[in-house]
């Protein structure tokens, strides 16, 4: 059996040393999604909501919220709030939450109007923040749970039926 060094002068090929380390930062961020419904119809609205809590040790800083809408859905601008204020944003690509302290809890709503018939739509939100660990500076995301809205083909149908009829 070989052991670090044999003494011979040869290092043991299979002799890897991994130095023990804890991890600087216990990523105690979560990210929540939730939908208002579970079904829509095509031209709906449709309210979500997605709350950052930090339960980590260190502040989030600049954390930056994004939710892929791949055009299923068309956001309506003047409904995006962040902490109940208001933010004027172009699209859900990069919403700023600012700094969230430990133990805060940040939360962001909005609406968006279903666009595509689609009989199934997923929505996750993904959350970018910097920590800082060991004098050095941390990008970490955060994705969180999928939400299922299902799209009534029933209702797309008769929508499309009834606008080519009148």
């Amino acid at each position: 059996m070989f052991n670090q060094n044999c003494g011979c002068g040869n290092m043991n090929p299979c002799y890897n040393p991994k130095p023990v380390t804890n991890p600087c930062v216990e990523c105690g961020v979560t990210v929540t999604s939730t939908c208002e419904s579970s079904v829509a119809s095509l031209c709906s609205e449709v309210n979500f909501t997605v709350t950052v809590t930090n339960n980590s040790d260190v502040t989030a800083r600049n954390a930056i919220l994004c939710v892929p809408l791949d055009g299923v859905f068309a956001l309506l601008k003047n409904t995006v709030t962040v902490n109940g204020q208001a933010v004027e944003v172009e699209d859900l690509n990069q919403i700023p939450l600012g700094d969230i302290e430990v133990g805060a809890t940040s939360t962001i709503s909005y609406t968006c109007v279903v666009m595509e018939a689609k009989r199934y739509v997923y929505t996750r939100a993904i959350c970018t923040f910097c920590v800082c660990c060991c004098c050095e500076r941390k990008a970490l995301t955060v994705a969180s749970n999928t939400n299922l809205l299902q799209v009534c083909p029933c209702c797309a149908c008769y929508r499309n039926n009834n606008t080519t009829n009148n």
